[in-house]
């Protein structure tokens, strides 16, 4: 592999309001936004990081949830190579609905994808719906890694990228998947599908 950034798509799927851009937002910008609108579409963002040595430049794709906008969601699901997703352990909707997510998932995005799966919102723990032990024998049952998160309390945010960005290390290593690497001047500009002013809202879905 060159001395390039290596590039990684990424993913961010699961039900409306599981938090999935509160979770992307806080590993890019570590910010978090109380009470955010859903989001509109799809929105793009960027995260360079190092894992083992190697510079990952981190290309996430952050989809609404609401079934609305499912058929736009799942167009950017092809060729991922990460998939984060989402559910919120106090809404057991977001959670009946993974089977349908995972599914959708594994059909469009890379056949040799890495899949985490994402128990957010554990400072509303109170209110939680969903045990870990249920969420831990569905990952189980799936054959995918469990992570719980908080994008609130910045917990666990930045460990969710990083375990599945180092699966996918090795799996480049080893010829598994095939990865392109980054222009030295950084590649194409972000570019927003849904255009958002942060100075007035950021979205959170």
């Amino acid at each position: 592999m060159s001395d390039q950034p290596l590039q990684f798509k990424f993913i961010v799927i699961g039900c409306s309001g599981a938090g999935k851009t509160s979770i992307v937002r806080r590993l890019v910008d570590n910010k978090f936004v109380k009470g955010t609108q859903s989001t509109v579409g799809i929105e793009y963002f960027t995260h360079i990081t190092t894992i083992e040595g190697r510079t990952i430049k981190m290309m996430i794709w952050d989809t609404a949830g609401q079934e609305r906008f499912y058929t736009i969601a799942k167009a950017y699901f092809r060729s991922a190579l990460g998939v984060v997703l989402v559910f919120d352990i106090t809404d057991r909707k977001s959670f009946d609905q993974l089977p349908r997510w995972l599914r959708d998932a594994r059909m469009e995005a890379d056949p040799h994808c890495s899949v985490i799966l994402v128990g957010n919102k554990t400072d509303l723990a109170a209110n939680r719906v969903v045990s870990k032990e249920e969420a831990e024998e569905f990952a189980r049952s799936h054959e995918l890694t469990y992570i719980e998160t908080s994008a609130a309390e910045n917990v666990c945010i930045e460990e969710v990228f990083m375990k599945t960005g180092a699966d996918l290390l090795r799996k480049a290593a080893s010829g598994e998947i095939n990865v392109g690497t980054a222009a030295p001047n950084g590649g194409s500009p972000v570019v927003n599908i849904r255009k958002t002013d942060d100075n007035k809202k950021q979205q959170c879905c």
